[in-house]
C-alpha cells in the first residue's frame, strides 16, 4: 500500500485501495505536523522525494522545496541512533551520516511520505530500523533501546521552525485555514481550526506571510 498513493511524477494514477483511501482522508482531515514511517531492511533515515520525474532506478537526487528541513529532520533521528550514522550497517548500505534522499537510494512511486508533504501540512520521514525486515520478538526490546532516543528527538522536532496563531486584526480570533507562505520556499501550510500553525523549518532566517 505504500506505493498506492497518488504520485506527482506519474501520468496514470493507480486505483486507491480502501486502506489507502482511508489514510488519505485521515491525512487531509487533521493538521498533522510531523510523521515517522517505520520500516525494516536497512538502517537509514530516508526523506522526500521518493521518486523523480525520470524514474531512474537509483542515483537521482529528487529534493523537495523543503529539502534543507527534511535533512535536518532525518539527522534528528539518525544522529541519536547508536549505529545509523555509520551508514553501512547492512550489506550494501552506503548512506553518509545515516540519511538519504529516497529517490537517490531507489525510485519508489506512490509513497506515503511524498503524499503527506504534497497534500497536507505534514513532513514525513521514513526510518529503516534494522537489516532484518521481520526481527523476531526476542529482539524487540533491543530494537526499542536502540531507537528510543531517536524517536524522542524526532518527535520533539515538531517544535522546530515557526509556530503560533494567525488572528483577525480586529476580533483577535484565530483564522482557520489561513495559508502561511515562506519566501523562496514553494510550499505552503494551512492553519488549524483555531488559527494555530506549525511551520517546520531548518535553522536560518525566513520571511513568513499569510
Amino acid at each position: 500500500l505504500n506505493r498506492n498513493f497518488p504520485d506527482q511524477f506519474r501520468d496514470h494514477q493507480p486505483r486507491a485501495e480502501p486502506e489507502t483511501a482511508a489514510v488519505m482522508r485521515w491525512i487531509r482531515s487533521e493538521p498533522f505536523v510531523l510523521s515517522g514511517n517505520l520500516h525494516g531492511g536497512s538502517v537509514v533515515a530516508s526523506y522526500p522525494f521518493d521518486d523523480s520525474a525520470v524514474h531512474a532506478r537509483q542515483g537521482v537526487y529528487s529534493g523537495a522545496a523543503d529539502d534543507a528541513t527534511f535533512r535536518v529532520l532525518a539527522h534528528a533521528y539518525a544522529d541519536r541512533h547508536p549505529t545509523m550514522p555509520r551508514g553501512n550497517v547492512c550489506p550494501g548500505d552506503r548512506f553518509p551520516g545515516g540519511v538519504t534522499n529516497g529517490a537517490h537510494w531507489y525510485d519508489v512511486p506512490g509513497g506515503m511520505e511524498d503524499y503527506n508533504y504534497l497534500h497536507s501540512n505534514c513532513f514525513e520521514v521514513t526510518m529503516e530500523l534494522s537489516c532484518c525486515k521481520f526481527p523476531p520478538r526476542s529482539q524487540l526490546p533491543r530494537e526499542w533501546a536502540r531507537n528510543r532516543e531517536s524517536l524522542v528527538a524526532f518527535a520533539l522536532s515538531a517544535h522546530r521552525g515557526a509556530k503560533g496563531f494567525v488572528r483577525d486584526r480586529l476580533t483577535r480570533r484565530g483564522i482557520p485555514g489561513a495559508v502561511l507562505s515562506v519566501k523562496r520556499v514553494d510550499h505552503d501550510v494551512r492553519a488549524g481550526p483555531f488559527g494555530d500553525y506549525w511551520r517546520l523549518l531548518a535553522p536560518g532566517r525566513y520571511v513568513l506571510t499569510e
